[in-house]
């Protein structure tokens, strides 16, 4: 699914140091901070995304609702989450 995907997904967790996940060669590395140039940034608040991965919040109702931001292309964002979507559903989420 990660395959041929290389971007940087930036994190910025309202109260929380930024971080960074670098899609690369279909391995996933975790980076503190802000990255240079990421392709996709996702604003919002720690409730938001920990509802979000945990698929008690619907990421494109919460979006519409003004819940979380992004910025980046529309397409990334999709994948992005099509990616967060099979990870939940592979693992036993919340541990």
């Amino acid at each position: 699914m990660i395959n041929g995907w290389d971007r940087v997904v930036q994190f910025n967790i309202t109260g929380e140091s930024p971080f960074h996940l670098t899609f690369a060669s279909g391995k996933i590395v975790f980076s503190d901070g802000l990255h240079e140039k990421p392709d996709l940034t996702l604003k919002g608040t720690e409730d938001v995304f920990y509802r979000l991965m945990i698929g008690e919040l619907d990421g494109i109702k919460a979006f519409m609702l003004g819940q979380f931001k992004f910025e980046g292309q529309l397409k990334d964002a999709a994948k992005f989450a099509d990616i967060g979507e099979a990870v939940r559903k592979s693992v036993r989420f919340p541990p």
